[in-house]
């Protein structure tokens, strides 16, 4: 099952999923106004008892206000819960006592799993999320929570952390990301805020017969209709965690496949589950509100009725057919009595040694090392970091669009880099640690603190043309508190010793700090980056790639809408014209390559009827306005285009730096996040 198909039964799921609340709510609302037409019909007439039918005729307002009411009840309560959890999966850690954890952190097994998330988000090509340890928690379990990645919290158990080696931490971190990128987070987060309404109603229930008075007049009537509120409520809460429990052991099975795909290390994972079967408190946690989230943690968190995961045997035996479960109380002794050790890794600093930079950032050739030498010169600070911007300023135009002709380009497999769009394996977290380990030893800085995130996004976009660059820090002194301005001008160093292939990752790493920004400075910083990406007349890829992927980041952990719609390729054949054609001109060397990269990849996917070339004025501006649109495509769709966008980068063979920042980020904004490309997949 690819991403793709993962994406489309994620939504069919959802939509069971609305139609079973919405029946659980009818026949929960049914019961309540049985249950008060029942209680108000015995007072309602002095001869005789009214039934709950006969009261609703009778008096159609009282029985109209009693249904709206308990509607109004479920449907409030669960959208400010919904609304809630809107900002994003630290909500869900925090309310569970999770502390937030950086890559400043001194302790050393949280600097292990602040590696390892860091990896796995680099490899993903997603943004970082929030990383949380729940302190107070001995078991060993973790979860994944947020509407989309750009607000994700991944939250791992002290126990964990105490008990798991590297690589079974790893294939830990790899399961819960496997859920970012499967749409199950979403699912999960979305059935929590659905439930809120039905227990709100029991807690109603509960409340009024703790409070109601005995002993009087009525009171028994009071007593009976508080209790059986209290029943209903807590009926239709079982119905509803029993189908969440339902579909969580259907999507932990797929999470387990994905993680081991991700790894290529079954041993890692089941590692983690004999640990769990081995320890005392196993997986159990004990926050108070853990019922909330016990369909989204890695293994069951507490006791319940119906699982929410299945048996730690049958995870086992699918990691490894040849596991014998009898041995499985001896496998768990032994494997609780390996104290992990830690390695060098994890004492080591998020930078390479000079001398160790051939070595550490191997798979790195392409085309970084022809344009910068390897990650040696970053330290150096070398002037080749940025040769693709100084390129296509001095490249010769089609339309309005920069040509680029580097000869940092290779020859690219087009078959390999479709199929990878929310795919990862062991090679990608491989690159995706040289990839850390080559970011400036400076850039550590400016992930943790807002303020400095932000004036490392505005010195990326900070010109090295005289002329242009003193009109930006102009627009900056301008636009920013005098000490803020002074921080950003003191980030472009660092922002000028990224390669090219470290930008838009960079960017990535530090978005959660970007989110700790009050929301007008997030917007705010968004119109500044667009002015001063139009401080000259010339908008590189470059600098169109970080303002769309930023705006892209801030709108999706703003607005949490859904990832993917039911649009057609016809009906969006517009947008896929310019789509095509921005990509097409970003490879070419003039028009007429230009015409053929387009045409050979429209041809797979409008293949009946398709616009023909257009050279574009504004791209920019017309790829933004199109990105937008081709956001709700149908995932298949979606699928469909950038196998096309492929094959037009792959027309010359040849993938260029321009060509690769412009693709990733087009996948980003269509929510189909594509790992770093790897040398295998360009030979």
């Amino acid at each position: 099952m690819d991403f793709y198909t993962r994406q489309v039964d994620a939504r069919r799921q959802t939509r069971w999923l609305v139609i079973a609340f919405i029946i659980a709510i009818v026949l929960v609302v049914g019961a309540l106004d049985f249950l008060l037409f029942t209680l108000l019909g015995f007072g309602a007439e002095r001869r005789e008892a009214l039934a709950p039918l006969a009261y609703a005729q009778r008096h159609p307002g009282a029985a109209f206000f009693c249904t709206v009411l308990v509607l109004g009840v479920i449907g409030v309560s669960s959208l400010f819960k919904s609304i809630q959890l809107r900002e994003g999966g630290g909500v869900v850690a925090r309310a569970l006592g999770g502390v937030r954890i950086g890559r400043d952190t001194q302790d050393l097994k949280r600097k292990r799993l602040h590696n390892v998330v860091e990896e796995m988000a680099i490899a993903s090509g997603v943004a970082l999320p929030e990383i949380y340890v729940l302190e107070h928690e001995t078991g060993i379990n973790a979860f994944a929570a947020g509407h989309t990645p750009a607000n994700a919290a991944i939250a791992v158990t002290q126990g964990a952390l105490d008990t798991l080696s590297r690589d079974e931490l790893q294939g830990v971190i790899a399961h819960e990301f496997s859920h970012v990128l499967n749409g199950d987070m979403r699912l999960n987060v979305q059935l929590m805020g659905w439930l809120f309404g039905l227990f709100v109603v029991a807690l109603i229930g509960r409340t009024l017969l703790r409070y109601a008075p005995r002993g009087r007049r009525g009171g028994g009537w009071l007593l009976a209709a508080a209790f059986g509120v209290m029943v209903l409520g807590y009926l239709g809460l079982f119905f509803g965690r029993l189908l969440q429990a339902a579909v969580s052991r259907q999507r932990e099975r797929l999470a387990d496949a994905s993680g081991v795909q991700f790894t290529r290390n079954p041993e890692g994972l089941k590692g983690a589950l004999v640990k769990i079967a081995a320890v005392a408190q196993g997986s159990r946690i004990v926050e108070a509100d853990a019922e909330q989230a016990a369909h989204m943690l890695f293994a069951p968190g507490l006791s319940r009725f119906f699982a929410t995961h299945p048996p730690l045997s049958e995870r086992i035996r699918a990691l490894d057919p040849h596991f014998d479960l009898k041995q499985l109380p001896r496998a768990a002794a032994q494997a609780l009595a390996t104290v992990p050790a830690f390695d060098a890794e994890a004492l080591e600093p998020a930078r390479v040694a000079q001398g160790e930079a051939e070595t550490a950032t191997a798979g790195l050739d392409w085309p970084e090392r022809a344009a910068t030498s390897g990650a040696a010169e970053y330290k150096r600070g070398a002037a080749s970091a940025e040769p693709a911007r100084e390129t296509e300023a001095q490249a010769p135009k089609t339309g309005a669009i920069t040509m680029v002709s580097v000869a940092a380009s290779v020859a690219v497999t087009p078959q390999t880099i479709s199929s990878q769009v929310g795919a990862v394996d062991t090679l990608h977290i491989e690159q995706a640690k040289a990839l850390r380990l080559a970011l400036p030893p400076e850039f550590r800085d400016f992930v943790e603190s807002s303020g400095r995130a932000r004036t490392l996004v505005l010195a990326l976009l900070v010109s090295r043309q005289p002329s242009v660059r003193e009109r930006q820090l102009a627009m900056l002194q301008k636009n920013l508190p005098v000490t803020d301005f002074g921080a950003a001008r003191d980030a472009i160093p660092c922002a000028e010793r990224l390669s090219p292939m470290l930008r838009l990752p960079a960017l990535l790493q530090v978005f959660p700090a970007l989110r700790r920004l009050p929301i007008t400075q997030r917007q705010s910083l968004a119109r500044l980056a667009e002015n001063l990406i139009r401080a000259d007349a010339h908008i590189d890829v470059f600098e169109f790639c970080l303002a769309r992927l930023l705006g892209t980041l801030l709108r999706d952990e703003l607005e949490a809408r859904a990832p993917h719609g039911n649009v057609s390729l016809a009906e969006a054949s517009d947008d896929i014209q310019v789509l095509f054609a921005v990509m097409a001109t970003s490879g070419a060397n003039d028009e007429r390559e230009a015409r053929m990269a387009y045409e050979a990849g429209m041809q797979s996917v409008l293949p009946m009827s398709r616009p023909a070339y257009q050279a574009l004025d504004d791209w920019p501006r017309r790829l933004s306005q199109s990105l937008l649109r081709l956001e709700k495509l149908h995932p298949f769709a979606k699928k469909a285009v950038i196998e096309g966008l492929v094959k037009t980068i792959a027309h010359d063979d040849l993938l260029n730096v321009a060509e690769a920042e412009l693709l990733r980020t087009i996948c980003a904004t269509l929510h189909c996040p594509l790992p770093p490309l790897l040398p295998s997949d360009l030979t």
